[in-house]
């Protein structure tokens, strides 16, 4: 294993410039952040790590941060689909600033990358990335799902069916 990763430090090394690059956006250059590839006794360790004190949203980032590299990778290299969906429980714990911060750089990566990032977010959410600058609208594609009476999928209302 570990010739093997010998033979694709290249790569390995685009995807910790990468994911760096991609965290430092998101905290600032004063923030450590790297991508360990080592080969372990009988299976390869990767270990992604933005330096804090462990909280949730900074390791949901830490999430946010490799998915971006490795889709970016998968798509530079002809090895995976041209888009990357992330659900709105990945922003959860997430501080206001890196939200919009997480938004605005998945748009000009996939932009510059000529991929899609897909992400199931609730208005509230987009409401705090647009306080901090991120301007959500010119992004947002139909259907809008939406909790009122005239709401529902695609013009369908479920009715819950159980126990009275």
């Amino acid at each position: 294993m570990d010739t093997d990763l010998q033979e694709r430090r290249q790569q390995t090394n685009e995807a910790i410039l990468l994911f760096s690059q991609y965290a430092q956006r998101l905290y600032g250059e004063g923030r450590e952040a790297y991508l360990a590839i080592e080969a372990g006794r009988s299976s390869l360790s990767i270990t992604p790590r933005i330096d804090s004190d462990d909280s949730r949203g900074i390791n949901n980032m830490v999430i946010f941060c490799f998915a971006l590299t490795l889709a970016v990778l998968a798509h530079r290299h002809g090895r995976g689909p041209d888009f990357l969906i992330h659900d709105s429980h990945l922003y959860d714990g997430v501080d206001e600033r890196q939200i919009a911060k997480a938004f605005a750089l998945a748009v000009e990566v996939t932009e510059e990358e000529r991929m899609q990032y897909i992400v199931t977010i609730n208005t509230d959410i987009l409401g705090v990335a647009a306080q901090r600058g991120f301007d959500p609208e010119p992004y947002i594609r139909s259907p809008r799902l939406t909790d009122h009476e005239d709401g529902g999928l695609f013009g369908f209302r479920f009715k819950a069916v159980g126990k009275a």
